[in-house]
């Protein structure tokens, strides 16, 4: 990349942080950093298009830390799209490529699992897009609807589609709506609402059965609404280590033909507490290893199912199953 590539690529980064990134006074800051890094040569050694990248996001996190913002790499990026928005879905180019890859990971959902004591155990590692990803996510909640007690690890889940979040919470929820979240969007001066919806299809968990969520320091985004506006009005009791800390949604620039911007361009707001979870993450309720989480979860539950159980034969072998499940914590 020349040097008159490599200042065009950082002007026009700098005008998309001033104009797009979330916090007006944050984005300026981060623009006049790269400008002056620019201004400094500090580029020059740059010699490939992954290392100018790599440099540019060292210095605009060094500016503003911020886990969901960075520049990449990316061969013959695409041209600028318009942000997704609760009216704006995916774009049709893009549906059948993103159903493919949906299918075939099973829309991120790996197991549903019934557990001793009727523990239901739902394991998904993302939040699909609720265009193509909604009849998956509610086959899965539909088929745990009959536990005593929910278990959900999204240990290893990095986000997705705010819009889904709301659809899988709203199978623990009861019949009357709950505003979840608002999204807020600098550029356009615009707030998304997300409210559980009591008329999802087939059979609900509901509100009164515990529910226990397993988080990592991998837990991000979206995964971590769902955690953090659930534990907000403790509908559910979180258990494992604290998540990654990304509360700002993305929107892809593209600053070169083969760079590309990824600027945070919205905040999460929860009405009760009128934050997010943004740089510290959500904390656990139960602070535990990540690897002992499901062990921790399995054994409060069983503890919460366990009075609820007057078979002679089954209670004692629930007994001796939570008396195993301690001795290994």
């Amino acid at each position: 990349m020349s040097a008159a590539d490599k200042a065009a690529a950082v002007d026009l980064l700098a005008q998309r942080l001033s104009d797009k990134y979330v916090f007006a006074d944050e984005g300026n800051k981060m623009a006049a950093a790269v400008r002056d890094h620019l201004r400094k040569g500090d580029y020059e050694k740059a010699a490939t298009d992954a290392e100018f990248a790599e440099l540019l996001t060292t210095h605009i996190q060094a500016a503003h830390p911020d886990k969901h913002l960075s520049i990449r790499y990316f061969l013959n990026a695409p041209p600028d799209r318009p942000r997704a928005s609760l009216s704006n879905g995916i774009p049709p180019e893009m549906r059948q490529r993103m159903t493919e890859m949906g299918q075939y990971l099973n829309f991120a959902y790996e197991k549903v699992e019934r557990l001793p004591g009727n523990i239901m155990y739902v394991k998904f590692n993302g939040f699909f897009d609720a265009d193509i990803a909604k009849a998956a996510a509610t086959a899965a909640m539909n088929l745990a609807a009959n536990g005593n007690a929910m278990i959900i690890d999204l240990r290893e889940n990095r986000g997705g589609d705010p819009r889904m979040v709301a659809h899988v919470a709203s199978y623990l929820l009861g019949d009357k709506k709950v505003h979840l979240s608002d999204i807020y969007f600098r550029a356009e001066n615009e707030t998304n609402s997300f409210w559980s919806d009591p008329a999802v299809p087939g059979p609900r968990f509901g509100a009164d059965k515990p529910v226990y969520v397993l988080t990592s320091r991998e837990t991000f985004s979206a995964a971590e609404d769902f955690t953090y506006n659930l534990q907000v009005i403790k509908r559910i009791t979180v258990i494992g280590e604290t998540t990654g800390g990304g509360a700002h949604p993305v929107q892809p620039f593209r600053i070169n033909p083969n760079l590309v911007a990824v600027i945070p361009v919205g905040r999460s707001i929860n009405l009760i507490t009128k934050g997010d979870w943004e740089g510290t993450g959500v904390k656990p309720d139960v602070a535990v290893a990540a690897d002992k989480a499901m062990t921790k979860a399995n054994a409060l539950a069983l503890r919460q199912v366990l009075p609820k159980i007057t078979h002679p034969n089954e209670r004692s072998m629930l007994e001796k199953k939570l008396a195993e499940l301690e001795a290994a914590l």
